[in-house]
């Protein structure tokens, strides 16, 4: 019985790319890549790619006899409606798109719009096992809450390798109402754990929209069935050469009759020689998204502010302060900092983090990595943010 399983997830990739239906003057393109090889964990993805077109399918292999020998991860037929337009509708297994606020999750179905990549500071590692409905962290949640505590042994050995800005970067609409996403679908169940567990339905919309005087007005609702939905607007604006200010309010509503609100607003500055980005999010007791756990003491406010600086060429620098309040007065403080410098081939990295509360400590992490092909590696974006620093401050 296992063995036809293991047939039948390898044969998937096949059955899908007979439906690319691509015209006979476009070439396609057979693409395999391994993330990682080793006896425990091994980790595939085979794409069959054209012009309109992409057909794709990811898995994971283990000779240990305790576990599954093969875990699909995701299949999916991705189609580009038009030659000149940026609609694509995804059919398969997915990531949901969020606004200005708002959960990203895992799920199949389908996905049609414009937007299809994920606000950028969500951990979108593709084998971050997630157990239970397959919510994705963002950075900011990831400064307070422990990833190793909620996920498998193989999240444990990527996490460290995870880079994203701590606060993600406004969109923008020059014009009309060209950004948009439409998802509906079930939402993935112990995602990187089992092949095929699906759970409740679930729905989200994200359309975003260029007004007069400069404004972006942007609409996210997200709906999770028997649980909870969530409905939200947001605003932002260019100010200027300061830099882009934003505001998003949202509400919500459980299954059993609880409502809540939240309230975020940012500001953003960007050049060539450093960035500055800080935010603060405010909200009641009973505000919920998906995958929200309930809290006897929830999130009152949180306020995050990164600075990152481009030292020279090959250098450059960032850190990163976080302060959250519960309802119940309880603080927590975190600071962290990272250096980044080119040497020679390879790059130099130093990351430093401490929490101000007594619970916690510091840490203090020093790497060199250098390709042995002959590629050289672009220095990391100055928004990039180490979670490996992060995490070891929330594990004893």
């Amino acid at each position: 019985m296992k063995s036809s399983r293991v047939l039948l997830q390898l044969l998937l990739p096949v059955a899908l790319g007979a439906c690319v239906a691509a015209p006979s003057d476009q070439l396609e393109t057979v693409a395999v890549h391994a993330s990682k090889l080793t006896p425990e964990h091994s980790s595939f993805n085979a794409r069959v790619l054209s012009d309109a077109v992409k057909v794709e399918h990811s898995f994971t292999a283990s000779l240990d006899r305790n576990v599954e020998p093969l875990t699909r991860l995701e299949s999916a037929y991705t189609q580009q409606i038009g030659s000149d337009s940026a609609q694509r509708i995804r059919v398969g297994d997915t990531v949901s798109t969020s606004g200005m606020w708002g959960s990203t999750v895992r799920y199949g179905g389908m996905q049609f719009g414009t937007r299809t990549s994920t606000r950028a500071d969500v951990i979108t590692n593709s084998e971050l096992a997630t157990p239970g409905l397959a919510v994705l962290p963002t950075v900011e949640q990831s400064l307070f809450t422990s990833l190793r505590a909620r996920n498998t042994d193989l999240a444990e050995q990527d996490v460290a390798a995870v880079a994203a800005p701590t606060i993600a970067s406004t969109r923008l609409v020059a014009a009309g109402c060209s950004d948009f996403s439409v998802g509906l679908g079930k939402v993935r169940r112990d995602y990187a754990m089992l092949s095929n567990e699906y759970g409740p339905l679930f729905a989200n919309t994200t359309v975003a929209c260029a007004v007069p005087l400069g404004f972006t007005i942007e609409g996210h609702g997200e709906y999770l069935d028997d649980d909870v939905a969530a409905l939200g607007v947001g605003l932002a604006r260019q100010v200027g050469p300061l830099g882009t200010a934003s505001a998003a309010f949202a509400s919500s509503r459980t299954v059993a009759g609880n409502s809540g609100w939240l309230a975020r607003f940012g500001f953003e500055h960007s050049n060539e020689l450093f960035n500055v980005a800080l935010r603060s999010q405010i909200q009641s007791r009973e505000f919920r998204d998906i995958g929200g756990v309930v809290l006897s003491d929830p999130v009152m406010q949180r306020d995050l502010a990164s600075v990152g600086l481009n030292v020279t060429d090959r250098t450059n620098l960032s850190l990163a302060y976080a302060t959250q309040t519960t309802w119940e007065r309880v603080r927590v403080d975190v600071i962290a900092l990272k250096q980044s410098v080119s040497v020679g081939r390879g790059a130099l990295s130093m990351s430093a983090g401490h929490s101000f509360s007594e619970n916690f400590g510091s840490s203090l992490f020093i790497s060199y990595k250098r390709p042995l092909g002959l590629s050289t590696p672009a220095r990391s974006p100055i928004r990039e943010f180490d979670l490996e620093t992060i995490d070891s401050l929330f594990v004893r």
